[in-house]
């Protein structure tokens, strides 16, 4: 009798954790599994019975598709590296804007429209002609000074992106070491420890779009996290990222690249939006 009220007690509590929950981030529904316990024997007249002593809670375990989780960091970090393309490819069209009479295709039009202009027959004769080129050249130097300067500028605010970005990366994976341990510790006395699953799974999904992931997990119930081939996060250790400044003289800019900052070798994120960033610079 007793075993049966704490089971359905048990039971209640979860649900109300599931409908309280229902709102939150990442949360994965909950259920309680149950099952009879043991029988005793007793003694009857026709010999011995079995008699059973009720039901108790074997597990409360976590309505998460493994699999699902592996097709959403995969395709997270495609989305990343897309959207990222996609914002600063909007940036550059920005800049080279020809929709109106101020874009860069009309200065060009109007300087070499100036320069055929004055290699017609007399035409270099005319004084007009002679400072209507130098003005169409002047206007079409000023031009591309101008853009230059604002691709420099552009360049300069997705490296201060990436540098931002690749300390939340750091950030991400200090937690996910931090709940591998919480989470081995509990389940090392039995239970599943389901919402410090539903946290480590949520960074994953964050740490997912900036760089491509893949994920064991471990015997002890650990996540090893490994990108593009580089265990990012293990049982108890992780690598940590840093940005290295590069002057850069010929574009006037200070060129940043990723490494680990133990072993100092080079970081490739493989795809998502870290390498979205670095791409988009590149062709620059």
């Amino acid at each position: 009798m007793i075993r049966g009220l704490n089971n359905n007690q048990v039971s209640l509590d979860t649900v109300g954790h599931n409908i309280t929950n229902a709102g939150s981030t990442g949360y994965s529904r909950q259920s309680v599994n149950s099952a009879a316990t043991r029988s005793q024997d007793v003694s009857t007249i026709y010999g011995n019975a079995q008699v059973g002593t009720g039901v108790d809670v074997v597990s409360i375990t976590r309505a998460r598709d493994v699999y699902a989780d592996k097709q959403f960091w995969a395709e997270s970090s495609n989305q990343g590296y897309s959207s990222a393309r996609q914002t600063n490819y909007d940036k550059v069209e920005a800049i080279y804007d020809d929709s109106d009479s101020t874009g860069l295709q009309t200065k060009l039009s109007k300087f070499w429209s100036a320069w055929q202009t004055l290699g017609t027959a007399g035409g270099a004769d005319s004084y007009t002609n002679r400072v209507s080129a130098y003005e169409t050249g002047v206007q079409l130097g000023q031009t591309i000074n101008s853009y230059a300067g604002e691709l420099q500028k552009q360049i300069k605010s997705e490296y201060d992106d990436l540098n931002l970005k690749v300390d939340k990366i750091n950030d991400i994976t200090s937690g996910i070491l931090k709940l591998n341990k919480s989470i081995s510790s509990q389940e090392a006395i039995g239970g599943m420890a389901n919402d410090l699953r539903d946290a480590r799974d949520n960074l994953v999904d964050e740490l997912s779009g900036y760089v491509k992931v893949s994920v064991q997990e471990n015997a002890n119930g650990s996540y090893s996290v490994v990108s593009n081939g580089n265990t990012l996060v293990d049982n108890n250790s992780r690598l940590e990222l840093e940005t290295v400044a590069n002057a850069n003289a010929e574009y006037g800019v200070t060129d940043y690249t990723i490494q680990f900052k133990a072993t100092k070798t080079p970081y490739d994120p493989g795809v998502g939006e870290i390498k979205g960033i670095q791409d988009s610079i590149a062709e620059k």
